[in-house]
């Protein structure tokens, strides 16, 4: 009696199980979400457009401007901070989008590098004499618990534009949709922070980041699995 033996998926080479994964990563899913309606390629700018104006609505709304914002914007310990922080969103981005896509690299180390080095130069060159705790006793708490609550909005945005992805890793994606998060978080934040020296900002804002970056990695797992 002949016997049949249906072809495994293991039998496929894997270069063209890539190509499969990253062809689907293009194509919008049949489930219902946010961007049900668009590829990956096209929900990936709006979901950033959304973390953004999320993060900076949180700020705006719930934390407040710091008083006499106008009167620092051109300075460059304010200026540093924003510099600081678009970097960290843009290596964030790319790797959010590789960790998305089967078969791009996720070069963590040449994503970040930039913003990384620009941060450790402000920080060991920082003369304003700020100090690195704050300007009083509850400077990191709120510091860290702001950037926190404010990109909780922006995680939730981009983990839902990544389902539209092939997250192979997902918690490895979800950390990086915690990083950019965190990053846009922090960026929206320098509009309240009133602890301006680049130490602080080195130390504590990257802090934030991290614990953001811990909570995608978590959700993710879930969120992303396949």
């Amino acid at each position: 009696m002949e016997s049949f033996v249906t072809p495994q998926p293991c039998q496929l080479k894997t270069d063209d199980l890539i190509s499969r994964l990253g062809m689907q990563a293009g194509e919008p899913p049949a489930e219902r979400g946010l961007f049900r309606h668009l590829p990956f390629h096209r929900a990936l700018p709006v979901a950033l457009t959304l973390a953004a104006v999320g993060a900076f609505t949180v700020v705006t709304l719930v934390i407040g401007i710091r008083p006499g914002l106008s009167s620092i914007l051109s300075t460059w310990i304010f200026q540093f901070k924003v510099a600081a922080m678009t970097l960290m969103s843009c290596g964030a981005l790319l790797l959010v989008r590789n960790a998305s896509i089967p078969g791009l690299a996720a070069r963590p180390v040449i994503a970040m590098t930039p913003a990384l080095l620009f941060i450790l130069v402000g920080a060991v060159f920082d003369r304003s004499g700020f100090p690195l705790l704050g300007a009083h006793a509850l400077s990191v708490p709120i510091c860290v618990g702001a950037i926190i609550l404010a990109s909780l909005p922006a995680l939730a945005v981009m983990l839902a534009a990544m389902r539209l992805g092939v997250p192979t890793r997902p918690g490895w994606a979800g950390g990086m949709a915690g990083t950019l998060a965190g990053s846009l978080g922090a960026l929206a934040y320098t509009l309240a922070c009133i602890n301006d020296g680049a130490g602080f900002v080195a130390l504590w804002y990257l802090l934030a980041i991290v614990i953001v970056a811990a909570i995608g990695a978590t959700a993710g797992r879930r969120v992303l699995a396949w």
